[in-house]
């Protein structure tokens, strides 16, 4: 039983699992409105500045799972 709340701890598992679901829906809807070809022809610096977002997001999400001590 949750204390702070009062709600049986079971009742978030189906959530976590739903959140996690939504999140990856979102992606993948976000991946298949994308234009490669266009985003080629338009030139690199988009590509090389989302490579770079991405290494830094990856890179502060890994860190702080390290640093909470989930990872």
């Amino acid at each position: 039983m949750c204390v702070a709340a009062g709600v049986d701890a079971g009742v978030f598992g189906p959530l976590k699992e739903l959140s996690k679901f939504f999140i990856v829906m979102a992606m993948a809807a976000i991946g298949l409105n994308t234009d490669l070809l266009k985003m080629v022809r338009t030139g690199g610096k988009a590509i090389v500045m989302g490579f770079v977002c991405w290494v830094a997001i990856a890179g502060v999400s890994l860190g702080m799972q390290h640093f909470i001590g989930i990872w």
